[in-house]
């Protein structure tokens, strides 16, 4: 996947998504009043719910704000948080927390690093306390901040001041590394801000619910991702394979990939070296024409799976992903380099190593009394012939 698409995917698309339901929701809130006394307790459920599974599968960072918006809705619910104070305190402390949690790692809840994370909260709310008190105890160094900063306090509360420049940060940071757990931040430090500072017909308990459910879809793509991706190269993994040899038709053809000599390439230079080379072949193999689906198999084994198609029609395109993975000339990084210093380097020229690697393709075409397995052994019979007969072609 390119550096667009992701970011369409995991960054844009769920805002668009998620501005598009409260637009609905505020659309037709007439259709769903009845049901206010079921949404004044969702959540409740919702949050609890979320944030369980999220320390499940160890995304601490949605579980720590699951578990602090649902304290703040169980406190607002029973109105103790009517001080003035308390309400321009809250959502710079919120953004601080969340900001917080854009800028480090998932780690396990039940760990040593729990207590740091629950320091950082505590000192977000030291900040935000403290932030919210100079404002009010020092009259005269906001009529000097007014005056220099040219905000009215009326429109503008200078307690408000720090969120814009946070809010900036963190949205920069979710956009230079953007994926499903950031953006899940994003949204819920959006819709917390909203209920403070933008007037909206919708309850607090509908906003939290989103920021819930927000929670859950982020488990869950990650939770299909682990089952059904390859973590090294990015591709369907077997399991994956497996999943859409069920809605296959009673045509297509299967071949089977193998990288040529690829144990003594990883002895020579390398498990790392070894690593890239299954990445870029990984990435040659997931763009084969004539409408084949590409999947690690395990190991330096690849399947492509050709719906509708039979050995004629797929042949070229295989053989034309062939040569394009032996045309490709792989730079090897030079370790030793990191020992010269910048003048060495400056004054001798570096020749770059490089090395090429190719593949042995087996293909089989489904026939009507062969199950998927079948096709598959009879594909990797093919691919052992390509090996016996010199590898770096194609057999079917």
């Amino acid at each position: 996947m390119n550096g667009f698409m992701h970011y369409l995917r995991f960054l844009i698309l769920p805002f668009v998504v998620t501005f598009f339901t409260l637009g609905l929701l505020e659309h037709f809130q007439s259709h769903w009043q009845s049901w206010q006394e079921t949404l004044h307790f969702a959540p409740y459920w919702l949050l609890a719910a979320s944030s369980l599974i999220c320390l499940q599968f160890n995304r601490s960072r949605l579980f720590y704000i699951g578990i602090l918006l649902l304290g703040f809705y169980a406190l607002q619910n029973n109105r103790l948080f009517l001080s003035p104070i308390i309400h321009q305190f809250l959502p710079l402390f919120g953004t601080l927390v969340i900001g917080m949690f854009c800028f480090i790692k998932d780690r396990g809840v039940m760990s040593v690093h729990s207590f740091y994370r629950l320091g950082g909260i505590f000192l977000c709310g030291i900040i935000a306390y403290a932030w919210v008190q100079l404002v009010n105890l020092s009259p005269n160094i906001i009529a000097v901040l007014q005056q220099k900063i040219r905000l009215s306090i009326e429109t503008s509360p200078l307690h408000l001041l720090p969120l814009y420049p946070l809010t900036l940060i963190i949205f920069l940071k979710l956009s230079w590394n953007s994926n499903l757990a950031q953006t899940s931040l994003g949204i819920s430090l959006l819709l917390w801000l909203g209920y403070f500072l933008i007037p909206t017909n919708l309850p607090l308990s509908v906003l939290l619910s989103l920021i819930a459910s927000s929670f859950l879809i982020t488990v869950l793509f990650d939770s299909y991702f682990l089952a059904y991706r390859d973590e090294l190269t990015g591709l369907p993994s077997r399991r994956a394979l497996f999943n859409l040899s069920l809605a296959l038709g009673r045509k297509y053809t299967v071949a089977m990939v193998d990288i040529d000599h690829f144990k003594k390439f990883n002895d020579t230079y390398g498990h790392d070296v070894g690593d890239d080379v299954l990445k870029l072949v990984a990435i040659k193999l997931s763009k084969v024409s004539g409408g084949g689906k590409t999947f690690r198999y395990g190991g330096e084994e690849f399947t492509i799976v050709f719906p509708s198609k039979n050995i004629d029609q797929v042949y070229s395109h295989l053989d034309e992903v062939r040569q394009s993975i032996e045309d490709y000339d792989i730079v090897l990084r030079d370790e030793s380099r990191k020992q010269n210093t910048k003048k060495n380097r400056q004054q001798t020229p570096v020749k770059k190593k490089t090395v090429s690697v190719t593949v042995s393709i087996g293909c089989a075409e489904h026939k009507s009394d062969e199950s998927f397995e079948q096709s598959m052994k009879q594909a990797d019979k093919a691919l052992y012939r390509a090996k016996d007969r010199g590898r770096n072609q194609v057999r079917f």
